[in-house]
């Protein structure tokens, strides 16, 4: 049988909102550097093997990201007012 958790009130509860949203955010933006980086990699030629390697992507995944970001990229480039 697993305990019930404690309920916090309001006031105790926000330290703990306030930490996991700074921590949240640091991910965030590590996560999209880590993306970036996975991206520029495959561009420079480095193979997907030796990325998965050196980043908690498998190959597979790396190749996702690696075209979703260069494709996100693309449209960015693409300028609508002409």
């Amino acid at each position: 049988m697993t305990a019930t958790p404690v309920r916090l009130d309001e006031k105790d509860r926000q330290p703990w909102l306030r930490q996991l949203d700074r921590a949240t955010a640091a991910y965030e933006r590590a996560r999209k550097t880590l993306d970036d980086l996975v991206t520029d990699a495959r561009a420079a030629g480095v193979p997907l093997t030796s990325i998965a390697e050196h980043s908690p992507y498998s190959r597979e995944w790396a190749r996702k990201i690696a075209d979703r970001v260069a494709a996100e990229r693309a449209a960015g480039d693409e300028d609508p007012k002409g």
